[in-house]
């Protein structure tokens, strides 16, 4: 009788075989990957600071620092108060520079009086070298009665008072302040007028005469009051 199931021949038995890897290329351990990764990672942070460097790149982070925000505000302050007097600054010079011109034009006067009382005792004009300082010591000037001035020869603007002798005698002398440019001979110079050379013993021109004996006897006696 016929067998119903054929046996089959035996199969072969299949073992697995494992993934071929490529020729020339091997398996990294993990060591050597986390060092690929550190090199990966230096390149890039080298790249991205050669791109700052560059100035292709604002980083605005470092804006938000409190250090500079500070700082930031120090300077905006300093910059409004600098400005704040620079606006102030010609308020304070407008109102002080008439009473400075008050100051130098008295002074000058003062001078001016001082050297007509120089001219009357000693019959001429200080030295062009001595100058306002020849009102103040006496040098050997015969008839010299003085000081006559006592007090510094700068104007309120800190420049030396200009004298400039007569070349004639029949001529006022050149007594002035620079003024707050302290250039002579300008717009803003302060001077003093021939007429302003003047004392309550003379003027520039001319020297009253003594009065005579004569002339004494016929003047009245105020001081005992008019007569009953």
């Amino acid at each position: 009788m016929p067998e119903l199931h054929p046996k089959r021949p035996p199969q072969p038995l299949k073992i697995p075989r494992k993934p071929s890897v490529p020729k020339g290329i091997r398996w990294r351990s993990a060591e050597e990957r986390r060092e690929a990764r550190r090199k990966i990672e230096a390149i890039r942070r080298k790249a991205e600071r050669e791109r700052l460097e560059g100035g292709t790149r604002i980083d605005v982070s470092v804006l938000r620092s409190p250090k500079v925000v500070m700082g930031a505000l120090l300077t905006l302050l300093v910059l409004g108060g600098l400005i704040a007097s620079a606006l102030r600054k010609p308020v304070r010079e407008t109102v002080r520079a008439p009473l400075e011109m008050m100051r130098a034009r008295r002074s000058l006067e003062t001078a001016a009086k001082a050297m007509t009382y120089y001219r009357v005792h000693t019959k001429g004009w200080p030295p062009q070298r001595l100058g306002l300082f020849a009102l103040a010591k006496n040098y050997g000037t015969p008839g010299w009665k003085g000081p006559y001035i006592n007090w510094a020869y700068k104007d309120p603007w800190g420049h030396p008072y200009v004298y400039r002798m007569p070349i004639s005698p029949f001529e006022a002398p050149e007594l002035f302040s620079c003024g707050p440019d302290g250039q002579p001979d300008t717009p803003d110079d302060i001077r003093m007028r021939p007429e302003d050379f003047t004392c309550p013993e003379g003027t520039w021109r001319r020297t009253p005469e003594p009065e005579t004996e004569a002339e004494t006897e016929e003047r009245p006696d105020v001081s005992e009051g008019p007569a009953s």
